[in-house]
């Protein structure tokens, strides 16, 4: 299943990068490479790269198919594009320098998690942990929040630096922001290994599971009917707690903007939820947005999804409920408990 945040811009996400930078002076989409291999984390571990300052990124604002990302003719002629830029510290993480351990007082938490969490989209202010962080210190709770979040990260390299790179820096909570890959073997069992793996870099550490909010435009979810994803997750890890945000952004976003229906001829229709108005029916096309739903959506800027700018990533509207909600559920878990 194709889970919007995560699969659909993996390899955009970690590109800023090769394929584009080799082309990016003709091409409309200009990203510079954001990521690279990181041998503490294993054969196939990436991260940031350290020490970047500003680096250019320019991607799809709307819901996009990840060819429109990666073949440059595609690329050459997307109309709706977004700006951002990356900066990352000389430990790898995108935020400002941080310190070997936490202030005294202060309580230490990470962020860790695929492209939601690094913040796709969105400058670093706007980004999950910092507005975590933010909202925490507003409710009276003394921390800090590192964003470890890195573009198409997959469940094991993050449990791998949490095990190996989270006890440099006196973390004594974890917020593991990422849904199930689909998409790769045995993926419920991996995921629970890789939280295992990191619980025993942090015996003591808390936990809180993340499942970032499914788009109304993620095709994935609509034709390939998985069974409930978070069910699976408790059952190999009872003792986690687990909240998934797709409820809370569906409240939050009502009955308004645009989406994904679909139909009872077994179609994808993109719908104006407002009024019910069908806009356009396309055949489903595996996991991925049909080409008709996409030529749509790049005719007219009008046609958004509320606190999402493309099929997985939310805006900076978004990340603001995001993050209220992931601190309502750190308080009812008593994480700030005298």
């Amino acid at each position: 299943m194709l889970r919007g945040a995560s699969a659909l811009v993996a390899l955009t996400g970690i590109v800023g990068g090769v394929a584009w930078q080799r082309q990016r002076a003709s091409e409309a989409l200009e990203s510079e490479p954001i990521a690279e291999p990181w041998a503490e984390l294993g054969p196939q571990g990436h991260w940031l790269r350290p020490n970047l300052r500003g680096a250019r990124m320019v991607v799809p604002d709307r819901p996009h198919r990840v060819e429109e990302a990666r073949m440059s003719e595609r690329r050459a002629t997307l109309r709706r594009t977004r700006r951002f830029s990356v900066s990352t510290n000389a430990d790898r993480l995108r935020m400002g320098e941080i310190t070997a351990a936490p202030a005294p007082g202060v309580t230490r938490l990470v962020a860790i998690g695929d492209s939601v969490t690094f913040g796709w989209g969105v400058e670093v202010e706007d980004c999950f942990p910092a507005l975590l962080q933010a909202e925490l210190l507003r409710r009276g709770h003394n921390v800090e929040v590192l964003n470890a979040g890195v573009p198409g990260q997959h469940p094991q390299a993050m449990g791998s630096w949490i095990n190996h790179i989270a006890p440099r820096y006196g973390v004594s909570g974890v917020i593991f922001s990422r849904r199930v890959a689909f998409n790769s073997p045995n993926p419920v069992q991996a995921y629970a290994d890789a939280l295992r793996n990191g619980q025993q870099g942090l015996p003591n550490a808390r936990f809180q599971l993340i499942l970032p909010p499914i788009s109304r435009f993620d095709a994935g979810s609509l034709t390939a009917n998985p069974a409930g994803e978070g069910g699976l997750i408790r059952q190999k890890l009872p003792d986690m707690p687990l909240l998934d945000l797709t409820d809370t952004f569906r409240a939050a976003q009502g009955e308004q903007g645009y989406g994904l229906k679909a139909t009872k001829t077994g179609k994808l229709a993109l719908v104006n939820f407002a009024t019910g108005e069908v806009l356009t029916e396309a055949t489903p096309d595996g996991r991925d947005l049909p080409w008709a739903i996409c030529e749509a959506l790049d005719a007219d800027d009008a046609l958004r999804e509320p606190l999402m700018f493309d099929s997985g990533h939310p805006d900076a509207e978004g990340f603001v409920v995001y993050a209220q909600a992931v601190a309502d559920e750190l308080e009812a878990g008593g994480w700030f408990s005298a």
